[in-house]
């Protein structure tokens, strides 16, 4: 009898000691779990802390150093054309150089340019206005003169803005009188290049200084004049002339990029923009937006390849500005 009370109290004592062993076993690995979670968790926070970076700025820093620049024109290699006049009035001191946004310049030609302007690339070739001509300058440096006065219908006073259309055809802006506004014009060049005049003040009395051009409209030839500060269009198979928007004081550089039409103020330092998707029946735009102001000369813009930096030519602050647009 004393044995299986012995064994029945050993019996019980063992499985006590077995309760007792498994719970500590349990409390060990309680606290081990929560210790791991409690690792797991503070690596998920230093790798989201790792991973956290600054905002990042998308300003570009201006470009120095330029006299007088007049006109860019962007390639689809991102690379820009710049028209540099150096000193005003001054002849054989123009040049046109090609700049990038990381900053750098190179010089394409420093000679035979006198007060180059208004810059249109096609293929090897840079066409650009100087002051009576239009001169043709190849990548490495050559210049000779495509118009020269004796090409134009009438002497040109003071050539400015150059574009081309869907069918090749050149437009190129004479601003006339740029002190007093006045006797300007705008002239179409075919194929042969063969100069005429598109329109002036005999079809439409308010075109005074045309100045910068566009084709962003299928059909017409949009353009401002420096003069008033207009913004005109001329439908091409008809060249019935309509006033689009005003406001634009010495109205110079002209540029669309998606579904807003850029337009510099030389005179006031002014950049707008328009939105070019929402015109009137009679063709007019609606108000334009004051992108950025203060400039020194905001003279003949353009927009980077990219579309994220229209590219200023502040042109009194000898320099060019990069406005982030996205």
């Amino acid at each position: 009898m004393k044995k299986y009370i012995f064994e029945s109290y050993f019996a019980v004592e063992l499985a006590n000691s077995c309760l007792l062993f498994i719970n500590n076993v349990m409390q060990n690995l309680k606290q081990c779990f929560v210790v791991l979670v409690s690792i797991f968790f503070l690596q998920a926070c230093n790798k989201d802390s790792n991973n956290t970076t600054a905002p990042q700025s998308n300003n570009v820093d201006p470009i120095l150093g330029i006299k007088m620049p007049e006109s860019v024109y962007t390639m689809r290699d991102g690379r820009i054309i710049v028209s540099e006049i150096g000193e005003f009035g001054k002849d054989g001191d123009g040049k046109i150089l090609e700049v990038k946004t990381d900053g750098s310049i190179k010089v394409i030609a420093d000679s035979g340019l006198n007060d180059p302007k208004g810059i249109l690339v096609e293929g090897p070739t840079i066409y650009v206005t100087d002051n009576d001509e239009v001169k043709k300058v190849s990548f490495t440096g050559e210049v000779s003169k495509w118009l020269g006065p004796e090409d134009f219908p009438r002497k040109p006073q003071f050539l400015n803005d150059i574009t081309i259309d869907r069918n090749t055809i050149i437009y190129i802006s004479d601003s006339g009188d740029i002190n007093n506004g006045g006797g300007g014009a705008i002239y179409r060049v075919d194929s042969n290049s063969k100069v005429s005049v598109l329109v002036d003040s005999v079809n439409d009395s308010r075109i005074l200084s045309p100045n910068g051009l566009s084709t962003f409209q299928r059909g017409y030839l949009a353009f401002n004049d420096f003069a008033n500060g207009f913004l005109f269009r001329v439908r091409l198979r008809d060249l019935d002339v309509k006033k689009m928007s005003e406001g634009f004081g010495g109205a110079d550089g002209l540029v669309y990029s998606g579904i807003n039409l850029y337009i510099s103020d030389w005179k006031n330092g002014k950049v707008w923009k328009i939105d070019i998707s929402k015109v009137r029946e009679d063709g007019s735009l609606f108000d334009p937006v004051l992108v950025k102001d203060g400039f020194r000369g905001s003279a003949d813009i353009d927009v980077t390849s990219d579309g994220k930096y229209l590219v200023v030519p502040e042109m009194n602050a000898n320099k060019i500005v990069f406005l982030p647009l996205l």
